[in-house]
């Protein structure tokens, strides 16, 4: 009877143990509004959890309603006029976000000149003033890229990036778990290289870094570049 009291105490034990570890990663619901400052509703802002995408965007409310796992540290908003924000869960439930300028502020989404300039950062384009770092662009169509050979010419000289040969960093970007090089995003696929594009094919090259890449999550530890070709015209510039 004490063996059979003992083995009882132990299942005991057992089944306490796992259905605490179920709890304990069982995902909750957080959910918000995301709003201009003018307190208006952004429709379509993309949410992410981590620095990944979750395939959820917000309602036409500006809701967004999401379950993450208990470890999940920020949600991150994106917008393609209002900038980015990132927040610390916390394990809240509400986490509510109020982004860049008033949607009735009648600027245009143009691509227009200085800090007002529309930038590609691959889910789209977001002005220059509402990203949370700098972001340099190149306009691959000026013409005194004609002559340059390989993309990494190009890249030459632009501030933050050191480039070595065929090798690229990205100056305050770093991974513990990988190279140095930056992710490479074209036409909104990352490839492995950019060896093999022309520089006549490129019709913009914008340079990410810093919170700019956390729509990226870890591949964009190292910094992403963004390259933009021109569409159906070859090798031909205009």
């Amino acid at each position: 009877m004490k063996i059979k009291g003992i083995i009882l105490f132990l299942l005991s034990v057992l089944v306490f143990t796992v259905s605490s570890g179920q709890k304990a990663n069982k995902k909750f619901q957080v959910s918000g509004k995301v709003t201009d400052t003018e307190l208006k509703a952004i429709v379509g802002a993309l949410v992410l959890v981590d620095g990944k995408n979750t395939g959820i965007a917000t309602n036409d409310q500006g809701i967004y309603r999401l379950k993450v796992r208990p470890d999940a540290d920020s949600i991150t908003i994106v917008t393609f006029t209002n900038g980015i924000s990132t927040v610390k869960i916390n394990g809240r439930p509400s986490i509510d976000f109020i982004l860049g300028r008033s949607s009735s502020s009648g600027q245009s989404t143009q691509a227009t000149s200085g800090k007002d300039q529309q930038v590609d950062i691959g889910y789209g384009n977001v002005s220059r003033k509402n990203l949370l770092t700098p972001v340099s662009t190149i306009d691959g169509r000026n013409s005194k890229y004609a002559s340059y050979k390989n993309i990494y010419e190009i890249l030459k000289g632009t501030p933050g990036v050191v480039v070595n040969g065929n090798s690229i960093k990205i100056q305050g970007q770093s991974s513990i778990n990988s190279g140095t090089e930056p992710l490479f995003v074209v036409d909104g696929m990352t490839v492995d290289n950019v060896e093999g594009i022309s520089p006549s094919m490129v019709e913009s090259i914008s340079v990410l870094k810093g919170a700019s890449t956390s729509i990226y999550g870890s591949r964009g530890a190292n910094g992403v570049i963004i390259i933009t070709l021109i569409s159906g015209r070859g090798n031909e510039k205009q």
